[in-house]
């Protein structure tokens, strides 16, 4: 079977069935804004321009009627919905999701890989926020434990930053995390800022690399840098970490 990446978008189906999930009906019943709202609840923040795009790469596709109006089945909203979650749970690059969709249309058996209905979630995971959330310094705490006065003291060396109404990201919760653990571990302030500056500066390459991209008003353009921006931020804090361990073994020699 061809692989996923040379799947022809939009293209319909002749066996639609040697498509993964092979178990689910593949009858195309779905508007595009229907085939969206049965994700919605899962993934609030999925746009039409985000299905468009996986549709052009060919991690998912429509069928189209005569008058060229995309349909989706339900197999389409599972195949959909594995991409998501390996992306959020996972952080895989997308092109590693094709591989493992080739690997599930064609039958095999993708180790500690399952679909979402198949995933049970353990209660003691960690609840983070959706991506786009604006949190007060009063429930960073609450969600992380760690004090108001710990909290202050971070944006005060410059780790954490909030907007003008004194908010923080989605991402507040997981930097007070990690460096209040450095702290209690005994690195100061300005040992911990640095790892902060160090990010703010790999985050502007990110974000230069896809200056063409942002440049364009498409939605495919736009989705395509958000993608790019994402796996990027994958890769370098894998590359981080694995230099960082090497680094500490040169050391300890």
């Amino acid at each position: 079977m061809a692989s996923v990446s040379s799947a022809i978008p939009g293209e319909i189906r002749e066996n639609p069935t040697e498509t993964w999930p092979h178990d689910l009906s593949h009858e195309p019943t779905l508007k595009i804004g229907e085939f969206r709202e049965r994700l919605l609840r899962e993934f609030p923040k999925l746009e039409l321009s985000k299905i468009r795009y996986y549709e052009t790469i060919g991690l998912i596709n429509s069928h189209r009627t005569a008058s060229n109006h995309r349909l989706f089945s339900a197999a389409d909203v599972e195949r959909l919905r594995f991409v998501l979650q390996q992306q959020r749970d996972l952080y895989l690059p997308l092109d590693q999701i094709g591989e493992l969709l080739r690997q599930l249309d064609a039958g095999e058996d993708i180790e500690n890989v399952a679909s979402g209905r198949m995933r049970l979630v353990s209660d003691n995971d960690i609840q983070r926020p959706q991506v786009g959330t604006r949190l007060s310094p009063a429930e960073v705490s609450d969600l992380t434990g760690v004090s108001l006065s710990d909290i202050e003291e971070l944006v005060k060396i410059g780790v954490l930053k909030a907007d003008s109404r004194g908010r923080f990201t989605s991402q507040a919760p997981e930097i007070v995390r990690f460096a209040s653990m450095l702290q209690q571990a005994g690195f100061d302030a300005r040992q911990v800022r640095s790892i902060a500056v160090s990010a703010h500066s790999h985050a502007v390459n990110v974000v230069q690399s896809v200056a063409t991209d942002r440049a364009k008003r498409t939605s495919v353009a736009q989705e395509r840098a958000l993608t790019k921006t994402g796996e990027a931020a994958t890769i370098i804090s894998r590359l981080y970490r694995a230099l960082l361990t090497e680094n500490i073994e040169v050391e300890l020699r």
